[in-house]
């Protein structure tokens, strides 16, 4: 007795011969043909192993290709090696070279991140410039609204390099600062200074 199946294609009700049914069942070789199109297309869907999108692969070395990109631009941004990271300054995601990652201990997203960074924190070294000027000096002509002369330098009130504020510099001679720092340093019994290990 035949049975009534439906095409696994286009849906359509036909009669078969239990015997002639089988795991996928058409109604013509024309079914048949667009199944069959549609797998071997599943088939060649791959994952961008850049930007991680499910694309159609249409080359012949799916075998022998270890990696697939949907574009040229995910495969050439592949070959950089860029990586995300985020500034240190302001916390935004940005893209870098890994080889630039791994070089740097810190990552910034522009030039004026990492100059807000080296003004604001201490520990860039002991003083850090900005464009070729020492942090502190730089501030004061900020906060002046002029460049300073070679005779005037910037004196940290604690002592403290890394304190920046501008209430805790102050602009004076080169005989002031040096008589200043003088007074701090440890003497002899001949008057000479002591020198710091």
């Amino acid at each position: 007795m035949p049975l009534k199946i439906n095409c696994d294609w286009c849906g359509k009700t036909i009669k078969r011969k239990p015997s002639t049914v089988k795991e996928h069942n058409y109604c013509s070789r024309i079914c048949l043909g667009k199944a069959n199109a549609e797998r071997f297309r599943l088939k060649r869907l791959k994952i961008c192993d850049y930007c991680g999108s499910e694309f159609e692969y249409l080359g012949h070395h799916k075998k022998r290709n270890t990696h697939f990109f949907c574009s040229t631009g995910c495969a050439n941004k592949y070959k950089t090696k860029r990586m995300t990271v985020r500034c240190d300054w302001c916390d935004k995601k940005f893209e870098k070279k890994r080889s630039d990652v791994n070089r740097s201990n810190r990552n910034f997203c522009r030039p004026e991140c990492g100059q807000n960074f080296k003004r604001w924190t201490g520990v860039c070294g002991y003083s850090p410039l900005v464009e070729g000027v020492p942090i502190h000096r730089r501030i004061m002509e900020e906060t002046l609204g002029r460049v300073l002369t070679m005779d005037e330098e910037v004196h940290h009130i604690d002592f403290n390099h890394h304190n920046n504020r501008i209430e805790n510099l102050v602009v004076l001679s080169k005989s002031e600062h040096s008589k200043i720092h003088a007074a701090k340093k440890e003497r002899d019994n001949y008057g000479k200074f002591i020198k710091s290990k």
